[in-house]
Parts: structure tokens; sequence; C-alpha cells
């Protein structure tokens, strides 16, 4: 996973925070994700403007975790939102 990509909600997916869980709902096959409180906190940093670095960067300064533990962490489940549709990444060197 290259840290500089930029991932972005999928234009598919629908997303609500309820009791500060976020509940993600797949429009086209009706999936519902309910994520923790660390998923959240990433889910609202995918917005489009944060690379995966910064993400990373983000729940090392705000979680007692290690930055190995951070990092693999958040790329598994990244990577996990990717596999289920719920997020793109832009390179951000691609042109638009």
């Amino acid at each position: 996973m290259n840290k500089l990509h930029i991932p972005m909600p999928h234009p598919q997916v629908a997303v609500t925070v309820v009791d500060g869980q976020a509940v993600i709902v797949m429009a086209d096959s009706g999936q519902v994700t309910v994520l923790n409180e660390v998923g959240t906190r990433i889910w609202e940093l995918i917005d489009g403007n944060h690379s995966i670095e910064e993400i990373i960067q983000a729940i090392m300064a705000e979680y007692d975790v290690t930055p190995e533990a951070a990092e693999q962490d958040a790329e598994d489940f990244l990577n996990r939102l990717v596999e289920i549709q719920a997020i793109v990444l832009r390179d951000p060197q691609a042109p638009n």
C-alpha cells in the first residue's frame, strides 16, 4: 500500500455515526459494517484530503499505540475497506 495515496469514500457508500461508531452501508449490496472507535476515527480522516501516511500519524498521535502497530493496523483496515469497496485510493501524482 502506497502511503502517499489518498483514501476517499466510494460514491456508493452511505455513512452515519451512531453513539460514536460509524455505520457504513454499501448501496449496491446493502452490506452494513459497524466500525469501532479507532475505525470511526480513521473513517473521519478518509475525506479525500489526508494521505495514508497522515492518517497513520494521526492515529499514533491520538491513541496509545506503537508506530509499528499503528501502521500495520491502519493499513490492514484500509485494505479491508478497499476490498469491500467502501473506499477508493487516489494517487496524488496521477493526472485528474
